[in-house]
């Protein structure tokens, strides 16, 4: 999972920085600005088509869009519920008729005897009046007019025996007819229209031909049309998605309205005012910004080519700027930078009559930043990518290969040990390279400027650029978080006060580092690792010991071994808290983190054989990882070789004490070592070959020889008599 982790992000930072190239090379930098109008304007020019061109009318478009959204007739839906609400209401009112035809009255049976009188209740049958009254009072909100009510008590109280079963037949058919308009639907906004055409041309009734006889059709007519319009409820809701779906999909189905621009077609004549579509036609076709859209179009691939070989290479070389984010932030910054400068320069020169700025590439700066603070490889690389990437954004190839020669030149006077004082030397032949350089361009582009005027401001641009990098170096190394060899060469001085303090306080500790130092410095040197980093790892690497120097066995000249009165478990304790105390005191005298890696990765999360050993004697059931380092597998080339060499030394001063040295004794430590390594699995982070490894051995095997070689035994010296 890490490494898919690790690719995305190295493909974010290219495609982020990809962007900000093409941004930089046709936003911030227009060739040549042509013309500037906005819409409403008039053009003050002929413009014609030089391709091909389809432009989309979004305001017509838009307006399209809207129209088939208005068109789309809202979606309801019917709630069966307010239906039979409506047909409970119209048998409501019949019923209501019915009950008011009577009443019940209390009545008192006097019998003129106070003591024996009761208390009856009565149906009374009432009048019309009344009727109409009692049915008045219990429609007290109803809109249903007082004729209407007067026809529905008259058909109650007709004398013929079929006047209930008329009232049945009209409440039938009043319900019918309410059925019909609930089918069809009503909502909110046509219901009191509804109700208006009920009352106003009341429905035709299927009722006997006798009540007719009885009572005038059209009052019957007009009473079942009050009825039906003051129980009829909106039955109809809005479904707002679905409504909302098909004007989305009405608006979807309508077509783009496009103009086509033929080549040599006349686009806008001299004076017509420019509306939208047309602005959007000039700025296509690069009218607007002096660019032409097919250059910007056609760039976008090849800078992003350009970026993806960047990421292959560097991933199959597996270079330390593929392991280091800030290294590889570092060269992409640097890559960004490059293209300003180029581009800038192409820009700047074609807005003046000053021939001579064209030649005035400050990329040297580039190059010393990348020689100092990465190394040849990443300044090569720096070089073509800058070089394709102004050539996309349609440099002068002249001036390209200027800028890409000067990128590279500082490294041919710089290497990445490069100290100060040498580059302090340096900058002046660095800077005299340029107008050379700019002399061949000359010739080579045929140029008719001042030829003095060129070397003179090409050396200068050079010079200041050379200068400015020299000043910066420190802080670009502190904000991109890297050691520079400006610094490794300072942490490897004897008189650093961190290395002062270690040799203060634990002496032994002192000399073994920089034993260390000298191994690994040798190893990294011969597989073209960072032979200063690997040192400066090495000197610093033991810096937690100083915490308890006499619980090291390097520092326990003439004392005895603390450890003897501990547990195994204290003594490896005490041994782990050795990585934590080296990073404390790192930061206090703030050393890098790129240095002090080698603090945290130089034992791995290896055991610690002697007290686990000893501890098993007792307790069978006792676990490594309570006996582990509590560092961190190596992660760079440079802290493998540092464990290595740590373990070798320590190793060799412990054997070789008590016996001889020779060649076979050395090899057999030496492979024990590695072996132990590799199968405890303490090189699996770190990005090493075996045929490294069989590179460094040998090395060690030459230093170690050397360190432990036979010594001429000398005769005694005796006083003469």
């Amino acid at each position: 999972m890490n490494i898919y982790i690790t690719h995305f992000r190295k493909i974010f930072y290219i495609i982020l920085f990809s962007a900000a190239v093409w941004f930089i090379s046709f936003s911030i930098f227009p060739e040549n600005q042509v013309i500037k109008i906005e819409v409403g304007d008039t053009s003050p020019t002929v413009f014609s088509a030089p391709r091909f061109l389809t432009v989309v009318d979004e305001q017509e478009t838009k307006k399209l869009k809207q129209e088939a959204r208005n068109n789309v007739v809202p979606v309801y839906s019917i709630d069966s519920k307010i239906n039979i609400s409506v047909i409970d209401g119209i048998t409501e009112m019949f019923l209501t008729v019915i009950k008011a035809r009577t009443e019940e009255v209390l009545v008192t049976d006097n019998d003129n005897n106070p003591e024996n009188s009761q208390s009856v209740v009565e149906i009374v049958e009432l009048s019309k009046v009344e009727q109409i009254e009692k049915v008045q009072s219990s429609l007290l909100f109803s809109t249903i007019s007082t004729s209407a009510i007067e026809v529905l008590v008259e058909i109650s109280n007709l004398d013929n025996i079929n006047s209930t079963n008329f009232l049945t037949q009209i409440e039938f058919e009043s319900k019918s007819q309410a059925d019909k308009f609930l089918l069809n639907g009503i909502n909110n906004e046509n219901l009191n229209q509804i109700r208006q055409t009920i009352v106003q041309t009341p429905p035709n009734l299927n009722l006997p031909s006798e009540l007719y006889v009885l009572v005038p059709e059209a009052r019957v007519r007009s009473m079942v049309g009050e009825i039906i319009a003051e129980n009829l409820i909106a039955n109809q809701k809005l479904e707002e998605e679905l409504w909302n779906e098909q004007k989305n999909k009405a608006s979807d189905e309508v077509e783009e309205v496009t103009i086509q621009f033929f080549k040599d077609e006349i686009i806008v004549s001299e004076g017509e005012v420019i509306n939208e579509v047309l602005y959007k036609a000039l700025d296509e076709f690069g009218y607007l910004s002096g660019e032409s859209r097919t250059v910007q179009t056609s760039a976008i691939p090849i800078i992003f080519s350009v970026f993806l070989v960047l990421y292959v290479l560097l991933w199959r070389l597996r270079d330390s700027i593929w392991q280091n984010d800030n290294e590889l932030l570092l060269m992409l910054t640097l890559i960004l930078v490059s293209s300003i400068f180029l581009r800038g320069v192409s820009y700047y020169s074609n807005l003046s009559d000053l021939d001579f700025i064209q030649y005035a590439l400050p990329v040297s700066f580039v190059g010393i930043i990348s020689v100092i603070l990465l190394n040849l490889r990443a300044t090569l690389i720096l070089s073509l990518s800058s070089s394709l990437l102004a050539l996309a954004g349609g440099g002068n190839i002249g001036l390209v290969a200027l800028g890409a020669l000067g990128t590279i030149i500082p490294a041919v006077f710089l290497s990445d040990d490069t100290d100060r004082a040498l580059l302090r030397e340096r900058i002046i032949y660095i800077s005299l390279t340029q107008p050379l350089l700019a002399f061949g361009v000359y010739f080579f582009l045929r140029d008719d400027g001042n030829l003095t005027q060129i070397l003179i401001f090409s050396f200068l641009s050079a010079l200041v650029a050379n200068l400015a990098a020299f000043s910066l170096t420190s802080y670009i190394e502190s904000l991109f978080r890297l050691t520079s060899s400006f610094k490794l060469s300072e942490l490897a001085d004897r008189n650093h006060p961190a290395l002062r303090y270690l040799e203060d306080n634990a002496i032994g500790t002192f000399n073994h580092s920089l034993v260390v130092g000298t191994l690994a410095d040798r190893a990294a040197n011969k597989i073209g690792a960072n032979s200063q980093l690997a040192r400066a790892m090495a000197y610093y690497h033991d810096l937690g010991k100083t915490a308890n120097p006499t619980m090291f066995v390097e520092n326990q000249i003439g004392s005895s071994n603390p450890h003897d009165g501990l547990l195994p478990m204290e003594s490896a304790n005490i041994l782990k808290g050795h990585v934590t105390e080296g990073v404390k005191l790192a930061k206090r005298f703030k050393i890098p983190e790129t240095v002090y890696k080698g603090i945290l990765e130089h034992h791995g999360n290896a055991v610690i054989r002697f007290f686990y050993e000893k501890e098993k004697m007792t307790n069978k059931n006792v676990s490594k990882d309570e006996f582990r380092h509590l560092g961190n597998k190596p992660t760079s080339k440079e802290s493998a070789i540092l464990m290595m060499a740590d373990s070798l030394e320590a190793a060799c001063r412990a054997i070789f004490m008590n016996e001889d040295a020779d060649e076979e004794k050395i090899s057999n430590v030496i492979n024990e070592i590695f072996e132990e390594k590799i199968a405890d699995g303490q090189l699996n982070n770190a990005p090493i070959t075996f045929k490294e490894l069989e590179i460094i051995k040998n090395s060690f095997q030459q230093s170690l020889e050397g360190l432990y070689h036979q010594r001429v035994l000398y005769p005694e010296i005796t006083e003469e008599e």
